[in-house]
């Protein structure tokens, strides 16, 4: 009998690993956004097939979840930006022993010409100096790091379109005109009419991967000349991490034969 698994989630790949794994055979399967809306939104249509819940976790509560439900493999997709959770879902799999594979959505490099950057805070620093109307594409939490460059710049901020999310903007000092609260996927031309209709001169993006949006917005920006600001993925961690759902069924099903 194959384990629980534990899908830790929140991006785009969820259900599609969700699928993969069903249709390897596991059964039991429980995933975990940290919003909910995000649950309807990404895990809708599997709510008779699979478990899923808008949680998030701290150290403390992520063992005694994977100890209460008898988690036999924890599968993290997290978006690669989300270093706090996946560092301690591995600490966390590591101390009870429990398999842990690490989904990692494959990088994309962008343009020649492109800006590199790596934090947010770095970002805020450079931005005066490459243009006066940004376009912000980093998710609300990290608006903070660009408050002070408000009297500077003029900035917009795309962000998802949830209560949180936009109260967040309000809070880095963006008014209701500056947020521009969207539900993804936004292709090419949506993000080419968004970056005229503001006339930004600069993206501001991170490094999320091909599957994360971050080529559209990127060669939309480039047809038009704008200049893109980009930041770097956080350093890996200590576990290889697969990057296809095949791959990642695969490594499950090895993590399970091993434990076995």
């Amino acid at each position: 009998m194959k384990p629980t698994i534990l899908l830790l989630s929140g991006t785009s790949e969820g259900p599609v690993l969700a699928q993969a794994l069903l249709e390897a055979g596991f059964r039991s399967i429980i995933a975990t956004v940290t919003r909910e809306e995000a649950r309807a939104h990404l895990f809708g249509h599997f709510q008779d097939t699979i478990t899923v819940l808008a949680q998030g976790f701290t150290a403390e509560s992520l063992t005694q979840f994977l100890v209460q439900h008898q988690i036999g493999l924890v599968l993290d997709a997290t978006h690669p930006f989300a270093v706090r959770i996946t560092r301690m879902a591995a600490a966390v799999c590591q101390q009870l022993s429990t398999p842990y594979v690490r989904y990692e959505r494959p990088d994309w490099e962008p343009p020649e010409g492109t800006v590199y950057v790596d934090s947010y805070a770095e970002a805020a620093c450079t931005l005066p100096s490459l243009g006066s109307r940004m376009m912000l594409t980093i998710g609300a939490k990290q608006l903070k790091h660009f408050a002070s460059l408000h009297e500077q710049l003029t900035l917009f901020a795309r962000i998802l379109p949830s209560p949180i999310s936009v109260q967040q903007a309000l809070d880095a000092g963006f008014t209701q005109a500056q947020i521009l609260a969207l539900r993804p996927p936004f292709s090419r031309a949506f993000n080419r009419s968004l970056l005229e209709e503001y006339r930004a001169d600069v993206l501001v993006t991170k490094a999320s991967g091909a599957d994360g949006g971050v080529v559209e917005k990127v060669m939309a920006a480039q047809e038009l000349g704008l200049t893109t600001l980009m930041i770097r993925r956080p350093e890996p961690h200590d576990h290889q991490a697969v990057s296809t759902p095949v791959a990642a069924v695969e490594a499950c099903c090895q993590a399970f034969f091993m434990t076995e």
